[in-house]
C-alpha cells in the first residue's frame, strides 16, 4: 500500500486527482458488484459466478490526490462455497503487469494506478472498515492503545498478553465494536462519523482524545520496526509537523500497562478478560517451570560439545519420544533422574 508497491517490477504508477480516484472507485465496485463470471473463451482452471461485497477505504473529502487506491475485499460464505482465488480473478479480469501480494494483501496496476486488494474475514468487516479509513487515523490510534498494552487493528482491540520471558505470546480478543473500541481509547465515535474534510481535522481528532501524548509519536520514540514503517508515511511526517508548528504540548503520563487491566475487565464483560488472564497466567507458570527443569543449557552440560543443530535436534528428539508424558516428566523427576532419561533416549540409534 502506499502507491510503491509494484516498484520491485519496474513498474512506476502515477498519482491520481480526486476526480479521477473516484471514477476509478467507481468502476472497480461496478466490476466486483456485478459478479465475478469470466467471459474469456480460454478455458481456465476457475469460474466466478458471485459478486464480491467491496468498499473503497475512506480518505478526507478534500485530498488532493492519491498514491494509490485500498479496496476492502468482504472474504464472506461467497468466497468459502466457491473458493474464489482473489489473485487469479485479477489476473484473467484485469491483465495488470504485475500482482505483488504480501500478507494476503493484492497490489496491481490499473490504467497507470496502483490499487490494492484487501481480503477481510466476514467477522472483521465492520471494524476494518474503520480501521482503514482516514489515514492516519488507525495508526495514531494504535499508538494510544499500545501504551495500555493493547494493539488496535483491522481485526478489532486486542491484549498482548506477555510471558514469563516477557515476550508477547497471546492475544486476548477484547472486542470488533468500532464504538466500544473509540469510547475505551478516549475518541468521540460520533465526531469520527461524521467524516473529515481535511487532513488537520484528522490530526485535531487524535490530539482530541483523552489519552494523546505527543511525545509517544516522536521517531525516537518509536521502536525499531515502527521507526523504519513510519519513515516512508508522508501523513505521519505531516502529524509531526502539525504538532510542531501549533506548539501542541498536550501529554498523558501513561501508568505501568497492567494498570489498564481492571478498566478493561470492566470496559468489556463479555470478553471475559481477567478469566483467560488467570488462565494464561496459570499457564505460564507451568511454562516457566519447564524451562527451568529443561533447557539447552542443561543439555549441553550433559553432553559436552552438543551445540547449534545437533542441540536442537537432540531436545526435539527427547520431547517427541516421550510425548503426552513430557510435561510430567520434566516437572516431576529430579535433576539426575532427568538426566539419565535424556541421555538414554539421546543414546539411542536413529
Amino acid at each position: 500500500m502506499g502507491g510503491k508497491a509494484l516498484q520491485k517490477y519496474g513498474i512506476e504508477t502515477e498519482r491520481k486527482s480526486s476526480e479521477e480516484f473516484f471514477r476509478i472507485a467507481s468502476e472497480m465496485a461496478i466490476r466486483l458488484s456485478y459478479g465475478l463470471g469470466i467471459t474469456s473463451s480460454t478455458p481456465i482452471e476457475f469460474e466466478y459466478d458471485v459478486s464480491i461485497q467491496s468498499l473503497p477505504v475512506r480518505c478526507y473529502r478534500l485530498k488532493q490526490d492519491h498514491g494509490d487506491l485500498d479496496v476492502l475485499i468482504k472474504r464472506d460464505v461467497n468466497f468459502e462455497l466457491k473458493n474464489i482465488d482473489l489473485k487469479g480473478y485479477i489476473q484473467e479480469k484485469f491483465n495488470p503487469r504485475a500482482i505483488h501480494s504480501n500478507g494476503g494483501v493484492h497490489s496491481f496496476d490499473y490504467q497507470n494506478f496502483q490499487i490494492d486488494f484487501i481480503p477481510i474475514a466476514e467477522e472483521n468487516w465492520e471494524v476494518a472498515q474503520v480501521y482503514f479509513s482516514y489515514d492516519p487515523l488507525g495508526n495514531a490510534m494504535g499508538k494510544t492503545f499500545h501504551k495500555m498494552n493493547l494493539s488496535y487493528g483491522w481485526d478489532g482491540l486486542k491484549f498482548k498478553y506477555r510471558n514469563f520471558n516477557g515476550r508477547n505470546s497471546a492475544d486476548i480478543p477484547i472486542t470488533k465494536d468500532p464504538r466500544k473500541i473509540f469510547e475505551f481509547g478516549g475518541y468521540d465515535y460520533d465526531r469520527y462519523l461524521q467524516g473529515f474534510r481535511t487532513i488537520e481535522e484528522i490530526f485535531d481528532f487524535v490530539i482530541a482524545g483523552k489519552y494523546f501524548d505527543g511525545e509517544m509519536f516522536n521517531m525516537e520514540n518509536l521502536n525499531h520496526i515502527d521507526r523504519k514503517r513510519n519513515r516512508k508515511r508522508g501523513s505521519y511526517h505531516a502529524f509531526l509537523d502539525y504538532i510542531e508548528k501549533n506548539n501542541i504540548e498536550k501529554s498523558y503520563e501513561f501508568r505501568d500497562k497492567l494498570y489498564y487491566a481492571p478498566m478493561i475487565e470492566k470496559a468489556f464483560p463479555e470478553a471475559k478478560f481477567f478469566w483467560t488472564l488467570q488462565a494464561l497466567d496459570s499457564r505460564d507458570v507451568i511454562n516457566k517451570q519447564l524451562s527451568e527443569n529443561f533447557n539447552g543449557r542443561l543439555v549441553m552440560e550433559w553432553v559436552p560439545g552438543l551445540f547449534g543443530k545437533a542441540l536442537g535436534d537432540a531436545i526435539r528428539k527427547f520431547t517427541d519420544t516421550l510425548g503426552d508424558e513430557y510435561e510430567n516428566v520434566v516437572l516431576l523427576k529430579s535433576n539426575d533422574e532427568l538426566k539419565k532419561i535424556f541421555m538414554k533416549i539421546y543414546e539411542q540409534k536413529k
